[in-house]
């Protein structure tokens, strides 16, 4: 009976939330215990719901940035490279240009910076298990939603996620203004 009570309750967030916008771009900041048993499930979730791009940043001793596609949606895996790391390694090939004479750093702008980015779209919706401002994509996330949910990844359901899309819908983006 219970199983039948959440099949209903979720059929109306679905319902709800099919006549709404849906974020393009979705960063979840996970654990182990996600990417090897819960990311599969998000990733169809999201493809049912359009999102375009997913990014999965979790902590790790490796430091790596790695991108593909999984059937419709782009799939980015960030380990262990935080945004500082990021917009370092950026401005570091700004730094080469300007030295080789192809850039003149009076120039340099925004656009120069994000050329550089592993990341290149920002995300529409952050998903965070805890309280901590997550340290992933900096520069990218400045007008992100923020969504911090009280549960262990290992129990992320698809009525957790379909929470998220409907507090994503009912907040006001305004983009810094």
């Amino acid at each position: 009976m219970i199983e039948f009570i959440k099949k209903i309750y979720e059929r109306r967030l679905e319902k709800k939330l099919s006549s709404g916008k849906t974020p393009k771009h979705i960063m979840i900041v996970a654990d182990n215990d996600f990417i090897e048993n819960g990311l599969r499930n998000f990733l169809k979730w999201c493809e049912k719901f359009n999102v375009k791009e997913v990014t999965v940043c979790f902590r790790g001793k490796k430091k790596r940035v790695e991108s593909e596609k999984v059937g419709k949606l782009t799939l980015n895996l960030i380990e262990g490279y935080g945004g500082k790391d990021e917009i370092t390694d950026a401005v570091k090939e700004l730094a080469k240009l300007v030295e080789s004479g192809k850039i003149d750093p009076n120039d340099v702008n925004e656009r120069d910076i994000e050329r550089f980015l592993k990341i290149k779209s920002s995300p529409d919706l952050i998903v965070k298990a805890g309280e901590e401002i997550p340290e992933f994509l900096i520069w990218q996330s400045i007008y992100s939603e923020l969504y911090f949910i009280d549960i262990d990844w290992r129990c992320f359901r698809y009525v957790d996620f379909l929470r998220c899309l409907r507090e994503f819908q009912r907040r006001e983006r305004r983009y810094g203004r």
